[in-house]
């Protein structure tokens, strides 16, 4: 199972490649599979290169938060996504 509270632990700490990290290792075990939430991981590691490539000073950073963007939908499905959700949210680099 992911691990959420490192993760957001890193986030908090702007060790964001470290963050996209954590999740990455879990999605890889589901992403070949029906899991109903393999996307929306998939969207938090994209949230958490988007803040890595904006530290860095790449413009890529909005494409790929644009990514974790589009899978908001999966984020509301269930308690404990739509809680990270809102707490990417308050780390949005395209404000």
């Amino acid at each position: 199972m992911a691990n959420f509270e490192l993760f957001k632990e890193l986030i908090i700490k702007g060790k964001y490649y470290e963050a996209h990290e954590i999740l990455e290792e879990y999605w890889h075990s589901i992403r070949k599979t029906s899991h109903p939430f393999k996307n929306a991981y998939r969207g938090f590691i994209n949230a958490a290169v988007a803040l890595e490539l904006k530290k860095r000073g790449r413009d890529s950073y909005k494409k790929v938060w644009s990514n974790y963007e589009k899978y908001r939908f999966l984020y509301v499905q269930k308690e404990n996504l739509k809680e990270i959700m809102l707490f990417l949210d308050k780390f949005n680099p395209c404000r």
